[in-house]
Parts: structure tokens; sequence; C-alpha cells
């Protein structure tokens, strides 16, 4: 009967966190609110300058289908296996995220999703606490609501720093 009671409160709670989530002022796109630097090229296609955007990195929005599919496995390997597969948020992952940090104190470990990191680089979250962290796992499954998965991977790709700036 246990059992049954926490299956029951699980599903409770996914109920009421999606609905939260749908409640969540909707984003105008996965782009608005962001910057983005301008290319300058020559006549025979190189890159010459590169401008900063207004919050200093230096960004330009690829398509997808523009993006190296080494690059696309690449991190789908690294950062999420399952992407995939989840709504926005890995129960597994943070479980064992959660455990490794605050359980058996060994080392702290991500348990976020790229749609988790893609949400915190989106609106800026702080997601070191408990606090924070169940606001970018809401935020998440607001993206996975309103967006595909590629359309998600692509904004993941376009915003995260990789190499710095």
């Amino acid at each position: 009967m246990k059992r049954r009671t926490a299956w029951g409160l699980c599903l409770i709670a996914a109920f009421a966190a999606l609905a939260f989530a749908r409640s969540l002022p909707r984003p105008a796109s996965l782009k608005s609110g962001l910057t983005f630097s301008r290319a300058v090229y020559a006549r025979d296609g190189r890159l010459l300058q590169l401008t900063l955007s207004a919050d200093g990195r230096r960004r330009l929005w690829v398509p997808l289908g523009e993006i190296s599919p080494l690059l696309v496995e690449a991190t789908l390997l690294n950062e999420d296996r399952r992407f995939r597969l989840h709504p926005g948020g890995d129960p597994a992952s943070l479980l064992h995220s959660a455990w490794t940090t605050y359980g058996a104190r060994t080392r702290r470990r991500g348990g976020s999703t790229i749609t988790m990191q893609l949400a915190r680089l989106k609106y800026g979250l702080d997601s070191s606490r408990p606090s924070g962290k169940m606001i970018q796992i809401l935020r998440a499954l607001q993206l996975e609501l309103l967006y595909s998965k590629d359309r998600i991977l692509e904004a993941y790709l376009n915003l995260v720093p990789y190499g710095g700036n």
C-alpha cells in the first residue's frame, strides 16, 4: 500500500509541476532577450570581423542543420545522453547528483540536462541552491512543452560558451 501511495504522490507532484510550468510567462522565442554579434565577411566568404554582442560575448546564431553532426553527437554524449528521452529533467541523473553532492559528500556533480542548462543560460538562473534548481527544472519543463528537442538543442549549442568567449 505504501508503494501505491508513493506513486500517487509522485503523479500528483508531476501534474502540479507541469501545471506550474505552463503558467509561467511564455518566452516569445528562444532567441528573445539575447543580442548577437555582427559578422563582416569578405567577398570570398571569409570572416573578417565579428563584433561583440551587447553583453560582451561573441555570439552568432547557427541553425542546427549547419552545426557539425560530430559536435552535436559529442555534446549529447558528454552533457546529456538521454536528451531525447526525458521531459526536461532526468530524475535518475538528478538523484545521483544529489546523492553524491549531499549524501555521500564525495564531490559536487551536476545533474542538469541540456534543457536545464539552456533554462539557466536563457533566464540567468542561480541553480547552486535547491530552490534555484527547482526553478531551473520548472523552466526546463516549460521549454520542453513549448519547443521541439531540435529547437532546444539548437539554442543550447548557440548559447553555451564553448572555450570561453
